[in-house]
């Protein structure tokens, strides 16, 4: 007997009066009942097994697929279950054939509602169980309108105190509480107006840039001014080269990234503005260059870019093992450092090593050029316009060498 389709059913705070015909048959039919302790408690009178889903995913997704395979089950969630709900996570553990979505108003779409305006143009940020650094990359781009899903952390007062921290005072924010509910309630507050004001944990927050305001130009999303980036003397990779070593590492979504020997951090917080997927650690010896990377991940909202202080290859022992890594700096351990690199990149791991001098790129090509690695090199060497007198010329940085290595 082939087990039914899971049906996965929106629900809002006005419970079973806002739900479907359709909906509300699926229920009645069920003989398994899933949902949040709130979604369950609006269906008291409803006769079957219920299963309670709390933050053990894990269990709870082998309840459901053993409840499946007995009876019909239906498993309620909040607004839309596949936007920022539990329906990401249905999606990934079953077949998509077992599953069927009956999705409700999602509480930003009812946000925005409420407020009377369009929402095309909004960005979304989940800062439940999340860092409230979050929400930097969306203000850096000077967005106009954003929606913040919210944790008991980071409430509306602490996002308040976090944008005028940060020198957004620019921005104009409306709680929206219990949205469909009998106790619903939208306000409005200037940031410094908000204080230390309690609201129901059901509450979105709803950000509206002045229209007046002024807004900064954004970064690129690919290639960092140099004199964006917080370093020592002119110490850095410059982004030509930047962009050249992203391209050979071949990054993808989720993957681990070592930036050995990481000097300002450039290439880590290139490599972090690509995917926020990624998981990367920057490992500098050298304080003061590391004192920059802090500084250059607070500056950028880069998160997800660990600041390692250490030196390689010791510093690598505690971390996960690689998909890619980056050869900034040695500090004359390379041998040590590559065969580390060796015994922890995963098979078909990258990687790249930047070399200056012809010793270290000598040094370099040997330890790859062997039968564990498929290596190339590329030689590169950039010139820049310069003025001279009424004309203008070009002049030569010294040449970079480029060893690209792929784990066989």
């Amino acid at each position: 007997m082939t087990a039914e389709p899971l049906v996965v059913i929106g629900i809002g705070h006005d419970g079973a009066d806002g739900l479907s015909q359709e909906a509300l048959t699926h229920i009645h039919q069920a003989k398994i009942l899933a949902g949040g302790v709130r979604h369950l408690a609006f269906f008291p009178q409803w006769q079957g097994k219920k299963v309670v889903i709390d933050a053990n995913l894990k269990r709870v997704m082998q309840q459901l697929e053993a409840s499946r395979q007995q009876a019909k089950t239906v498993v309620l969630a909040s607004g839309d279950p596949l936007f920022y709900g539990i329906g990401r996570t249905l999606a990934a553990h079953f077949p998509p054939e077992s599953l069927s979505f009956l999705p409700h108003v999602s509480s930003v779409q009812l946000a925005f509602a409420r407020l009377k305006t369009s929402w095309h143009d909004a960005q979304v940020v989940s800062l439940h169980g999340r860092p409230i650094e979050s929400l930097l990359p969306a203000l850096s781009q000077g967005a106009p309108k954003m929606a913040l899903f919210t944790d008991a952390v980071n409430h509306p007062a602490a996002i308040a105190r976090f944008l005028l921290a940060h020198g957004y005072n620019h921005y104009d924010l409306s709680v929206c509480e219990e949205l469909g509910g009998t106790s619903e309630r939208v306000t409005h507050w200037a940031l410094q107006d908000i204080d230390d004001t309690s609201f129901s944990p059901l509450n979105i927050v709803v950000l509206m840039r002045h229209g007046d305001a002024p807004t900064s130009t954004p970064l690129p999303l690919l290639g960092l001014p140099e004199q964006s980036l917080a370093h020592r003397d002119g110490m850095i990779t410059k982004r030509e080269i930047r962009l050249l070593t992203l391209g050979y590492l071949a990054l993808h979504p989720g993957e681990v990234l070592w930036d050995i020997g990481a000097g300002s951090g450039s290439v880590a917080l290139e490599a972090a503005r690509l995917s926020p997927s990624l998981r990367i650690f920057a490992v500098e010896k050298d304080g003061n260059a590391l004192r920059h990377i802090v500084e250059n991940v607070q500056t950028l909202a880069t998160p997800h870019v660990q600041p390692i202080h250490g030196e390689a290859p010791a510093a690598l022992a505690p971390l996960p093992d690689p998909d890619a890594v980056f050869i900034g700096g040695s500090g004359g351990r390379l041998p040590d450092i590559v065969s580390t690199v060796a015994d922890r990149l995963r098979p078909g791991g990258r990687v790249v090593m930047n070399c200056i001098t012809l010793e270290n790129f000598t040094l370099g090509w040997s330890l790859f050029n062997d039968s564990s690695w498929q290596a190339e090199a590329t030689s590169v060497q950039l010139a820049h316009t310069k003025p001279l007198g009424q004309m203008h010329r070009f002049a030569s940085d010294s040449p970079i060498f480029i060893i690209q290595a792929t784990k066989l």
